[in-house]
């Protein structure tokens, strides 16, 4: 028997892409395609929602982009066409190398996503200290904390040895201090912490602030999930920062956890693991054992 020409109708437009049309499985039921429609309106579900996924993504890069690129030709005009003082010119250098390393960052982040959805990223391990790059990366966040007055603790602590990819635990502790630094509340406090465990080294960043609802923290590290607008007047992201440090940390074999307190702080921990199946998994850098 011939397909109905009412569900062929919505097959049609299913194939090319517009998924506006529901499928009313009501009209099926009971009849020898009743199956098949069901199936049909799941497939188109999963593949409406990827389109909506892709459009968000794309509309969020585009606007996140803008900002530090209109930053830099902004500055760089100024510079070359000698309206910034002399006097300035050693700020706004710096400022334009700041915006320049969270451009890159944020650019490093999608292509590590693409290379994470096609299983080519491997990690490439090394010793290094984790406080020196958590420092340096704050750099990145130089002028934002200056302007917001945020105090900075914690990186004072034992200097943390830890074996593993610098350049992907770089892009972790990048996106874990941006988000800090979007949701700490101006005049607040950002808190490091360092620690070495028999079998585990233990990094944290805790902010002060508006904090996360438990239902935000329940979906805190889905893909392109952004925070309610009242928690932050910053809302900028990809919405693909805390997916990747997720996803990046489990890579290490690591495991992150978030704990929170409306209106008081939000405080992240990962665990990254001194002597199980690390070594394994790196294809690089000497013996794991210190």
């Amino acid at each position: 028997m011939a397909v109905p020409e009412s569900l062929l109708l919505v097959l049609r437009q299913y194939a090319a892409q517009d998924y506006r049309t529901p499928l009313d499985l009501t009209v099926y039921a009971g009849t020898e395609y009743e199956e098949l429609a069901a199936l049909v309106l799941t497939i188109a579900k999963h593949a409406s929602a990827a389109q909506q996924e892709e459009q968000t993504f794309v509309s969020n890069v585009a606007h996140e982009l803008r900002t530090p690129v209109t930053i830099l030709r902004g500055f760089a005009d100024g510079l070359s066409e000698g309206t910034i003082p002399k006097a300035e010119r050693a700020a706004t250098l710096a400022i334009l190398s700041q915006e320049t390393r969270r451009l890159e960052a944020m650019i490093t982040s999608m292509l590590q996503l693409t290379r994470l959805e096609k299983g080519t990223l491997q990690l490439q391990c090394d010793w290094f200290v984790l406080n020196d790059l958590v420092f340096h990366t704050l750099f990145m966040f130089q002028n934002r904390l200056e302007k917001r007055r945020i105090t900075i603790e914690g990186l004072d602590g034992v200097p943390m040895r830890i074996y593993a990819d610098r350049d992907l635990m770089g892009q972790v502790v990048f996106n874990l201090i941006e988000n800090a630094v979007k949701f700490v509340d101006t005049g607040g406090t950002i808190t490091f912490g360092f620690s070495v465990l028999p079998e585990t080294w233990v990094f944290s960043i805790r902010n002060t602030g508006a904090g996360i609802s438990e239902e935000g923290r329940r979906r805190l590290f889905e893909r392109f999930y952004q925070f309610d607008a009242s928690q932050s007047k910053d809302r900028s992201g990809l919405g693909i920062g805390l997916d990747l440090v997720r996803r990046l940390v489990a890579l290490h074999h690591g495991t992150i956890t978030v704990q929170s307190e409306v209106d008081v702080y939000t405080a992240f921990e990962i665990r990254l693991p001194r002597q199980a199946d690390l070594p394994n998994a790196c294809t690089s850098g000497e013996s794991q054992k210190e």
